[in-house]
C-alpha cells in the first residue's frame, strides 16, 4: 500500500470522490484519517488530514497520472463565478466561496 495524496481538511469530499473516480478506473485505494477532524486538538492537526492510499502498489503510477490530471484540470479553464449564497465574486480556479465556503456548482 502505498500513500497517493494528502487533503486538506477542508477537501473530504474531493477525496472521496478521487477514491470513486480511481474505483471505476480499476484502481482500488483506501481512505484514512477521513473522520479525524473530530479528533483536532486532542492530536496534531496534521494527523486529521484525510489521506488517500492506493492498496496496489503496482497500481501506484497510473493512479498518479489519474491524480496529476484530476487537479490540473481542477478550475483550469473556468471564469469567474458569483456564489449564490454570498453573492461574492471569485476566481475561476476557487472550487468554493472562500467567503462563505460554498461549493462551486
Amino acid at each position: 500500500m502505498k500513500k497517493l495524496h494528502t487533503f486538506g481538511l477542508w477537501e473530504r469530499p474531493q477525496a472521496s470522490l478521487l477514491k470513486t473516480v480511481l474505483a471505476k478506473e480499476g484502481i482500488a485505494c483506501l481512505l484514512k484519517n477521513v473522520d479525524l477532524a473530530v479528533a483536532m486538538g486532542e492530536i496534531p492537526m496534521t494527523e486529521c488530514f484525510p489521506e488517500l492510499w492506493v492498496i496496489d502498489e503496482e497500481m501506484f503510477p497510473r493512479a498518479k497520472l489519474l491524480l496529476d490530471g484530476w487537479l490540473n484540470s481542477a478550475g483550469s479553464d473556468a471564469g469567474p463565478w458569483q456564489c449564490p449564497t454570498c453573492q461574492e465574486w471569485l476566481e475561476g480556479h476557487f472550487g468554493a466561496c472562500w467567503s462563505c465556503g460554498r461549493e462551486r456548482e
